[in-house]
């Protein structure tokens, strides 16, 4: 029995609650129940004393009985005493005690809590029963003592949940609470409450909004709260987070440049993602840098005019990271952030010349021979010759480095590795150990894997990456690593074991084109493990959020949930992210299908009509503006709303690309130019009207479309289309609603090609009142057909449509046939012909005998 209560004891729960009850201070509510009368009662004669300034004796009994019991440590805490709610006087807040009639004032400190109310007064995390606990009380709500007892009380019975509710009592159930700022008892609070937030980053949104509200109104501020959040998310391996946060928080919370120093130090002891941390002489690595060191490089670029060379230097050379010094004196000196002594740069000097190579020795002496060119001379003089030795030869030469023997870095192979973690008879210390005696330096995923497959749960992987990490073996930073450490840290064991079990090599997870085919497959075949497991991959690979959106856009589009696409680009849309070209080019392919020139799409399995709403769609909530490859996809998509006669949608995608691209949407009417008959035949708009992009969609062609397809809609006497301008019993037909279109987009900055409107609007008369050999297609003759106005009636409302100057001039009153009847190109060709056989038919033979006789000629001469 002893033996198996010894190893239960053993297990890392066990001591963990263990060390937990031992550590926790006493609670309340563990108190004897014996006991608890005579310490109030001791605690009230205190208080009297304290009131009367008079001696009072205690009762001999209690104090002799209360002696004799072994004394316990101070509670470090204070005991109040609630009266029930309903007993509570209305009196200004006075409460009566009845067992010793003490009047208790609003002073907080004389009160009296008893210790089975703890719960309910710190049960304040809901808008419900205002006015019935202490804090409701406005003499009260300040006493930052009380609030305090209240915090410690929930953190120690339910952890994250307890500061969560004492978090919105202070933002929802009281009012004008302001947290202290310095202090123990706001270190406490602040500090709480941001441990909270870094789990939950809805309430570190919300704390830091507190905290600028409290800046902007007292113009004080906790001095620790932006160290204590940049420094907590790297501490936690989020260094993406981390750098976005220093973004947000360095105004006003950064009040010195210098104070990203105080960063550096969770940066260079964060263990989640660095990949190297040499015990051996310095030597130039090939791997990343940490993910530590890189977010804090990021920090420095966003952070202007700190002055931190001496310290950072000195921070990284007595860390694990000594090999990445020569990149930080890099970045700093690229930042202006020099040194401002020999002193401060000399340490880094002397370990360069004891371990750096011979380039990057060179550089630096350079540097601080310019810097510092008396304190450089003066140590050179007394300096023997290795220096120049080193010095004097060829930079692409890496020579021994001097005063400790190199240790050359063993190749070590991924696949020997693994074998060796595999053996079941080998012990991991017993490999580490193994592996440090062989110089081994670098460990690839494959030996990971098998590591991790041994292991015993998460926290036992995570000991052991830490335990390479101190042995100086990187691991790399694989995506394979990066997902490993993730799962391990958030003890996601189903998602760890398919990673560890799955049959997919670790160097298979960098490709992001073949994850993303996995993961259409998975979500096809609702196999949601894999599938997990695939996204969970992905979300490594892509460190940008709108990527990993664009995924699923084109996962849903594959899949065909187009309703599901169109939410995803809703959701983006609100974040402000966009869709990628990659994107966009999985639109033209899968969902636009070829058509033939000319011609409507035809499609079997969905409408066309739903297909080209669908793009329109997420263009104009998933695109920016001025891509060359969206304006040409949407001049596509205009042709094919055109086509298939849906005008309210091709109005509507009109009118926004016209807001959205021009430079100024408030561009006033301007006076339309009728282009010369050079720029009509080359096809060239006037660059300085309208912006280029517009110029490129509504080009000349789509203005005469544009007008073609008003005229495309079946119309009677009974149906009418209206759009009123001026006199509000004034009605148009609808074939001129292409016209009206053209005029509204010429209001947003649009530039119209009048000539070109003009051909396609004598095109369409001809059509409807031309003659009859023009009307060939079947549309057309229907229109024809069922055609109930008159030609004076449709030039009428093509001119109160177009406005001043007339389209036509006055051409329809002088010559209305000829107006209706436009020279084709078939008609002249057809004139052409009739010519020449006229030509030929009158001197043609002539001209051969001419021809004949001159040739005959020629050939006897």
């Amino acid at each position: 029995m002893r033996p198996a209560l010894l190893r239960l004891l053993k297990r890392p729960s066990a001591l963990s609650v263990l060390d937990s009850l031992i550590s926790a201070p006493i609670g309340i509510e563990q108190l004897e129940s014996r006991y608890q009368c005579e310490c109030i009662r001791r605690y009230r004669q205190a208080s009297r004393q304290d009131r009367s300034a008079q001696p009072v004796e205690s009762e001999q009994p209690a104090s002799a009985d209360f002696g004799s019991r072994p004394a316990r440590p101070p509670l470090s805490f204070r005991v109040y005493e609630i009266q029930a709610p309903q007993t509570r006087s209305k009196n200004n807040g006075q409460t009566n005690d009845a067992s010793t009639g003490v009047q208790v004032t609003s002073s907080p400190r004389g009160l009296l809590l008893q210790p089975e109310k703890l719960e309910f007064e710190s049960d304040i995390g809901h808008t419900n029963d205002i006015g019935t606990r202490l804090v409701d009380d406005p003499n009260r709500r300040h006493d930052f003592a009380l609030w305090e007892d209240l915090l410690r009380y929930r953190q120690r019975h339910y952890g994250d949940r307890g500061t969560l509710d004492i978090w919105e009592a202070l933002m929802t159930r009281v009012e004008g609470v302001q947290l202290p700022v310095s202090g123990d008892t706001a270190n406490f609070f602040w500090q709480s409450f941001v441990d909270l937030g870094l789990k939950q980053e809805v309430i570190l949104k919300e704390l830091a909004d507190y905290a600028f509200e409290l800046w902007v109104k007292t113009g004080k501020r906790w001095n620790r709260f932006y160290e204590s959040i940049v420094g907590g998310y790297l501490e936690r391996g989020l260094a993406q987070q981390a750098v976005e946060w220093h973004k947000r928080l360095r105004d006003p919370h950064l009040s010195c440049p210098n104070d990203i120093l105080s960063v550096l130090r969770a940066a260079i002891d964060s263990s989640n993602r660095s990949n190297t941390a040499s015990t051996i002489p310095w030597k130039p690595q090939h791997h990343s840098i940490p993910a530590g060191l890189r977010a804090f490089e990021k920090i420095c670029r966003a952070t202007h005019g700190h002055k931190i060379y001496g310290q950072a230097i000195s921070m990284v050379l007595q860390s694990d990271y000594i090999d990445h010094v020569p990149r930080i004196h890099k970045l700093l000196v690229e930042r202006g952030d020099h040194p401002q002594s020999y002193e401060e740069i000399q340490p880094l000097i002397g370990h360069i010349n004891e371990y750096g190579s011979p380039r990057f020795i060179q550089k630096l002496h350079r540097y601080a021979s310019i810097r510092f060119p008396d304190q450089v001379e003066g140590i050179s003089e007394g300096e023997s010759g290795p220096a120049d030795e080193v010095t004097g030869q060829p930079e692409d030469q890496h020579s021994e480095p001097r005063g400790k023997a190199w240790l050359e870095e063993k190749p070590f192979k991924d696949d020997f590795g693994a074998r060796l973690f595999a053996t079941k008879a080998l012990r991991f210390e017993m490999i580490l150990s193994g592996l440090r005696m062989f110089g081994v330096t670098t460990i690839g995923p494959q030996s990971l894997r098998e590591m991790a497959i041994r292991a015993h749960g998460c926290q036992d992987i995570a000991d052991k990456l830490q335990e390479l990490q101190k042995a100086g073996i990187s691991v790399g930073d694989s995506v394979f690593l990066r997902l490993l450490r993730k799962l391990a840290t958030e003890n996601r064991d189903i998602l760890l074991s398919d990673l560890l079990h799955s049959d997919q090599h670790p160097d298979v997870l960098e490709d992001a084109q073949l994850q993303e085919s996995l993961l259409l497959s998975y979500y096809v075949a609702r196999d949601w493990r894999p599938y997990n497991l695939t996204l969970a991959i992905l979300g490594q690979i892509f460190e940008d959020k709108s990527d990993l959106a664009n995924v699923h856009f084109r996962k849903f589009l594959a899949a065909g949930e187009w309703k599901m696409a169109i939410q995803v680009v809703d959701n983006m849309a609100l974040r402000g992210a966009t869709l990628s070209q990659e994107s966009i080019d999985f639109i033209a392919e899968r969902v636009l299908m070829p058509r033939a020139p000319g011609k409507p799409p035809r499609r079997d399995d969905i409408p066309a009509t739903k297909e080209i709403k669908f793009v329109s769609h997420t263009l104009r909530h998933g695109t920016s503006n001025g891509d060359l490859a969206v304006t040409e996809l949407w001049v596509e998509v205009l042709k094919r709303l055109g086509m298939l006669n849906l005008w309210d949608e091709l109005r509507k995608c009109c009118l926004w690309l016209a807001r959205q691209y021009s430079s100024s949407s408030t561009t006033t009417r301007s006076i339309v130019s009728y282009p010369k008959k050079s720029q009509r035949e080359t096809g060239t708009l006037p660059q300085q009207h309208g912006d280029p992009l517009l110029c490129k969609i509504f080009s000349r062609n789509m203005q005469a479309a544009i007008v073609a397809w008003g005229f495309r809609t079946r119309v009677s006497q009974q149906r009418k289309w209206m759009v009123t301008q001026g006199d509000p019993y004034e009605s148009l037909i609808p074939w001129v609603r292409g016209l009206v279109l053209l005029r509204e987009l010429e209001k947003k900055g649009v530039h119209l090609s009048v000539a070109w409107i003009r051909r396609a609007c004598r095109h369409r008369l001809a059509v409807l009142y031309g003659r009859q050999g023009l009307v060939n297609r079947r549309m057309n003759r229907m229109l024809r057909h069922e055609n109930p106005y008159s030609v004076v009636r449709v030039l009428e409302d093509i001119n109160l449509a177009w406005g001043e100057p007339s389209l036509f001039g006055d051409r329809e009153v002088r010559d209305t046939k000829g107006l209706v009847n436009p020279p084709n190109r078939t008609r002249r060709r057809r004139i052409k012909k009739m010519k020449s056989a006229y030509l030929q038919g009158a001197g043609y033979s002539r001209m051969r005998e001419l021809y004949n006789s001159t040739s005959r000629s020629a050939r006897r001469d």
